[in-house]
């Protein structure tokens, strides 16, 4: 295995173990935002920041960091979240690839693939979920937070699964 860096922005970037040509493809950290092209990063900064910060938040199953990220996150789906994690899946790990942004006055749309690798706690079985997603930012006082009803936390229930060996 080779180390490998991907720079993902100025003062962010990601560490982690390319594995061997064959095995599951996931970097060590536990989410990896990879932009469309480098000028995406250099020009929308501090939205990289927020993606970073919120998709590691989520691989980690920290709910009470993403309830901040994601205000109008009910109290109902942060139990449930909490009882993804708990009971449902182990080791998640987050890849956004082709990111882009279109940030306008005071909100940003951003599309994006997302794939989620973790281990189904149940079974014990690696499994793969994979989608395609357009969310919204909106910038307050605080910084950039995601936009109303967004179920980005929710995206992959449901979805493509692959179960590997």
């Amino acid at each position: 295995m080779k180390r490998l860096l991907t720079v993902v922005g100025i003062g962010i970037a990601l560490t982690g173990v390319w594995p061997a040509k064959g095995t599951a493809v996931m970097l060590q950290n536990r989410a990896v935002i990879i932009p469309a092209s480098p000028s995406e990063t250099l020009q929308k900064e501090a939205v990289f920041a927020f993606l970073q910060e919120y998709f590691s938040a989520l691989a980690t199953g920290e709910v009470e960091k993403l309830a901040v990220y994601h205000p109008t996150l009910s109290p109902q789906q942060l139990a449930t979240l909490r009882d993804y994690f708990a009971y449902t899946i182990r080791d998640l790990r987050i890849r956004l690839d082709h990111v882009q942004v279109n940030v306008g006055s005071g909100a940003a749309t951003i599309t994006f693939a997302r794939t989620d690798q973790f281990i189904d706690r149940p079974t014990g079985r690696p499994v793969e979920k994979s989608i395609q997603l357009s969310t919204m930012l909106v910038q307050g006082a605080n910084g950039w937070r995601l936009a109303g009803t967004d179920q980005t936390a929710f995206a992959l229930a449901g979805k493509h699964t692959s179960l590997h060996s």
